[in-house]
C-alpha cells in the first residue's frame, strides 16, 4: 500500500471509553505512517467526546449502534453515509464483525482489521486476533497495524489528550457553584463497570473520611452510581456537594483531573483519562489484570491482591468472595496516596 495514495483514513472503534483512549498510540502511529492523510474516527455516542480530544484525530463521526443505527438496516444506513466521503483506508479496531462489514458496504478500497468472527472475508488486509504475549492494551491495539509494516513493538505507546478550552471554561462555572478549588484536591472513583471491580463501600468511606480532614476530596461516577456514591459520602460525613455523580461531561472530567493532586480509582474509564492528562493515580485492581489495563506513570501506584483465580474478568461464580479487590485495605490506599 503506497502511503502517498492514502489521503483519508477512517478508524472504526465502537468500544468503551478506556478502549478509545488506549487507542491513541495507534492513531499516532497511523499519522506517522500516512503523514498526508486526514484521520476520522467512528465511535459510539458515549465515546465521541473522548475521540474528539485525541490530538491525532481530525474528525469524529457517530455510529449509534444501540438506537437509531441498530440492526442490519442500521449497518446498511451507516455504510451509505460513509460511502460518499471518499475514504481510502479503513482500520477496524475491534474484534467484532460489524466494523469490517460497514467498511465493505461503504466501498472503502483498503480495509484493515482482525480475523476474528469471520471478519477477514470483508477485509483486504488482515491482522491476527491472537495477542503476542501479555502486555498493556495500548500495545495490543497497535498490533492491528502490523499488516501495514508498522513497528508496533517500538512505537510510542504514551497517552495524550487535548482538553478543549470550552471544557475548562464550563468547569470553572461548576467549580464556583460547588466550591471546588482550582488545585490541591483528591478524587475517588470507587465504582467500575461491573460489581466485582467496585471498591467496598466501607473501604471507600474510610479513605474519604481520612482525607476529608486534610484536604478537599471529591467522589466521581456516572448518574447510575449516584446512590452508591452518596452512601459513601454519608458514611464518611462528606458534604453531598462533593459527590459529582454525572455532574461533569467527559471533557470537563478531563479538565478536572488535570488539576487534581491524585486520583484513587478502580479499573474504569477515568483511570485512562487521568493517564492522558498526567494526573497521578493510585489504581486498585481486582478481577482484571493491571499488566493489561494499569497505569504506567512513574509516580503511579497499583494495588492488587491477586488470587489464584485472577484475573477472571468478572466472569463465572466467585469462589474467593471477591478477595482480589476486597483484600486491599483503606490503610494501603492511604499510604499509597501519601507516597
Amino acid at each position: 500500500m503506497d502511503a502517498d495514495t492514502i489521503k483519508k483514513i477512517l478508524v472504526i472503534d465502537l468500544a468503551f471509553i478506556g478502549d478509545v483512549i488506549l487507542a491513541t498510540p495507534t492513531m499516532r502511529a497511523l499519522k506517522a505512517h500516512f503523514p498526508k492523510a486526514s484521520l476520522t474516527m467512528l465511535t459510539v455516542p458515549l465515546t465521541a467526546e473522548i475521540a474528539a480530544m485525541d490530538p491525532y484525530v481530525d474528525e469524529v463521526l457517530v455510529y449509534d449502534k444501540r438506537d437509531k443505527d441498530k440492526g442490519l438496516f442500521g449497518i446498511w444506513r451507516m455504510a451509505r453515509r460513509l460511502a460518499p466521503m471518499g475514504f481510502d483506508l479503513c482500520v477496524s479496531m475491534n474484534f467484532a464483525l460489524r466494523g469490517a462489514v460497514v467498511a465493505w458496504l461503504a466501498d472503502i478500497p483498503n480495509r484493515l482489521g482482525y480475523d476474528a468472527q469471520h471478519a477477514k472475508f470483508f477485509l483486504t488486509e488482515v491482522a491476527s486476533h491472537e495477542r503476542d504475549g501479555l502486555k498493556h492494551e495500548t500495545l495490543n491495539h497497535l498490533e492491528v497495524l502490523r499488516p501495514l509494516g508498522v513497528d508496533d513493538k517500538n512505537a510510542d505507546a504514551s497517552l495524550s489528550m487535548d482538553v478543549p478550552d470550552s471544557a475548562r471554561e464550563s468547569l470553572e462555572k461548576k467549580r464556583a457553584e460547588r466550591h471546588i478549588p482550582t488545585e490541591g484536591y483528591l478524587i475517588l472513583c470507587p465504582i467500575g463497570s461491573y460489581v466485582r471491580k467496585n471498591l467496598p463501600l466501607a473501604t471507600a468511606a474510610h479513605v474519604v473520611r481520612h482525607f476529608s480532614q486534610r484536604r478537599p476530596i471529591f467522589l466521581i461516577g456516572g448518574k447510575a452510581e449516584a446512590a452508591q456514591l452518596e452512601e459513601i459520602a454519608r458514611l464518611a460525613e462528606l458534604p453531598r456537594n462533593n459527590v459529582l455523580a454525572g455532574a461533569l461531561t467527559l471533557p470537563e472530567l478531563a479538565a478536572f483531573l488535570e488539576k487534581a493532586s491524585c486520583l484513587v480509582t478502580v479499573d474504569t474509564g477515568p483511570l485512562h483519562i487521568a493517564q492522558a492528562v498526567g494526573c497521578r493515580t493510585v489504581a486498585v485492581f481486582g478481577p482484571t489484570d493491571p499488566v493489561v489495563w494499569g497505569p504506567r506513570g512513574e509516580k503511579d501506584v497499583i494495588l492488587h491482591h491477586a488470587t489464584d483465580c485472577s484475573p477472571c474478568w468478572g466472569k463465572g461464580k466467585c469462589e474467593k468472595r471477591n478477595l482480589c479487590i476486597e483484600g486491599t485495605t483503606a490503610r494501603e490506599i492511604i499510604r499509597a496516596v501519601g507516597r
